[in-house]
């Protein structure tokens, strides 16, 4: 394009002396009028299309190659698909369409946007600048609100604090004097045991010295004069410390009790100790199992498989190593042997929800919707032995005789376990942990180590929660290991621990079962589906270390060695 260096003037492309007048739009060219005859004599397969050059810029002069056919320019619309088409376009795809001007498109679309633009300018313009002065008044507004509501909090939060100071004040006061009245009472039976060992160490005296170093004559007349002096001998009586605890308690201003929380004294029980004459049967206890030497094994071996009558298989908890109660779905539970022998069977009215022995070898087992913990004991005689506050779920008989129950409102609002005595009354709640949290979501299933570590499985919050026997935690598992890629979202259900400390971890949808430290570091997988095993639920770990399981869909019962 030829342009004079001191005006802005476009002359003509082909003389380039004379100004341009005119411009091809096909071409591109701008051109003079003499030179614009010459022009229309050249052929083109598009043909020339001139306009004069004040023109050359308008929508409808300038050329726009197709989308599709990038060779081919725009030369007329579909009416049906209200599209720009080129030649290529018309023989491919729109052949039988309604094809017109894209003028008449154009001049439509141009009319109805021009509408359009006319009511943004207008309506949307004013519409959107009301609104942002709005939103800037709203801002002042919600600050203003902000500043007000924070100035409140502070105030009741400052009350709050002086209230709460008082009851703390109070609640240690009363956990002193109790550990006054406990720590007297323990000096006072101390004082006694210390008197009753000095006799005792000065009657041993006398009798090694008559024994050993005395006349004969001696120890007979000794005997003579002081008949049945072992049998005599009474030990002073046992303590059964019962530790204080401190349930946290719900905020509530006007329940001082529900608003920092119940403090439940310790206590000193007397056990009556009875010295048995040499003579006295000694009653026969259970030999302790030796498990110093035991070690996991590298693959665990399969002892036994059954299946028993049951659609679905949930819960199962060991009586002894021959036999175990298993539960599923709907409502009754077996008393079964490791060959699916029934050897009882317990009717319940709804399906259960949670299973344990008890020391007694007595049965309980949770119902949901009821929120009643029953007991069947060996006779099969079933009574309520707990009436719970929340709904029950997960159960656990401790060496000591406590209950466990894994518990939470309606809707899981606040979820907690439960310490209950074996005579049903409530001990102790573990609910948040030492900073004010909640500890769980939805616990669904609970055991206790031999450390007194409880330890808990809960759904909601994927992962095994264990606490120290207070309630403070120790640690969460989440599942997570380096040594195998979970397949799904680790999601544990019943969890077990053996005589090594180990805890287990049924983790139904990874087909897999966790070992793990009862500090929680991970151990191993002692079963995966490569052993064959597929959505394991219930677990648990019989008086010989064996692991039993339940598998849900498969509604089997297995049971492995993983220790040697």
């Amino acid at each position: 394009m030829a342009r004079s260096q001191a005006q802005d003037i476009i002359r003509c492309q082909y003389c380039e002396d004379e100004p341009a007048v005119f411009h091809c739009v096909p071409c591109g060219d701008e051109l003079c009028p003499r030179c614009k005859v010459f022009h229309l004599k050249s052929k083109v397969p598009s043909g020339h299309n001139i306009v004069r050059l004040s023109e050359r810029l308008h929508p409808t002069n300038q050329i726009k190659m197709c989308y599709f056919h990038t060779s081919k320019a725009y030369e007329a619309c579909c009416k049906d698909c209200q599209v720009p088409v080129c030649i290529t376009c018309i023989k491919e795809v729109h052949g039988e369409h309604t094809i017109g001007e894209i003028l008449d498109l154009y001049e439509k679309q141009k009319t109805e946007t021009a509408e359009e633009l006319t009511k943004m300018k207008t309506q949307l313009k004013s519409e959107i600048i009301q609104r942002i002065k709005d939103f800037k008044r709203g801002e002042n507004e919600i600050k203003s609100g902000h500043e007000n509501v924070r100035e409140k909090m502070k105030k009741q939060a400052q009350d709050l604090i002086d209230h709460i100071r008082v009851i703390l004040k109070e609640a240690l006061q009363e956990s002193e004097k109790d550990e006054r009245k406990n720590r007297e009472e323990i000096s006072q039976h101390k004082a006694e045991a210390d008197k009753f060992e000095q006799n005792l160490d000065q009657m041993i005296e006398k009798f090694e010295t008559l024994t050993e170093s005395s006349h004969p004559a001696e120890l007979i007349l000794f005997r003579k004069q002081n008949p049945g002096i072992f049998q005599q001998l009474k030990l002073p009586d046992k303590l059964n410390i019962v530790m204080p605890s401190f349930t946290v308690g719900q905020i509530k201003k006007s329940q001082n009790e529900q608003q920092f929380g119940k403090f439940m004294t310790g206590d000193v029980k007397h056990v009556k100790s009875l010295v048995k004459s040499s003579q006295s049967k000694r009653p026969t206890l259970p030999a302790k199992r030796n498990t110093s030497n035991k070690t996991v094994l590298g693959r665990s071996d399969k002892i036994s498989e059954t299946k028993p009558q049951k659609r679905e298989l949930y819960h199962l908890s060991c009586r002894d190593e021959r036999s175990a109660y298993i539960s599923g779905k709907g409502p009754g539970i077996q008393l079964i042997d490791r060959s699916g022998t029934e050897l009882d069977n317990i009717s319940t009215d709804d399906q259960p929800d949670g299973l344990a022995v008890m020391q007694d070898g007595s049965l309980i087992y949770s119902d949901f919707f009821d929120q009643v913990i029953y007991r069947v004991s060996l006779n099969k005689q079933k009574t309520k032995l707990i009436n719970t506050e929340y709904y029950a779920t997960g159960l656990c008989c401790t060496r000591s005789g406590d209950i466990l129950v894994c518990m939470a409102e309606t809707l899981f609002h606040t979820a907690r376990v439960v310490r209950y005595s074996s005579s049903g009354r409530k001990t102790q709640e573990f609910q948040t942990d030492q900073t004010g949290e909640s500890l769980f979501m939805n616990p669904k299933f609970v055991c206790e180590n031999i450390n007194d570590d409880i330890c808990v499985s809960d759904w909601k919050l994927c992962k095994v929660v264990v606490l120290n026997k207070v309630g403070g935690l120790r640690f969460k598992y989440d599942g997570n290991v380096p040594s195998r890629r979970l397949k799904a979202t680790f999601n544990p259900r019943w969890v077990a621990t053996d005589s090594l400390g180990h805890i287990l971890i049924a983790d139904r949808d990874n087909d897999a079962v966790h070992l793990i430290s009862q500090d929680g570091n991970f151990l191993s997988y002692i079963l995966t589906e490569d052993d064959g095993i597929s959505r394991p639920w219930g677990i648990s770990v019989d008086t010989s270390d064996n692991l039993w399981m339940v598998e849900q869909d498969k509604a089997c019962v297995k049971v492995y060695q993983y220790l040697s």
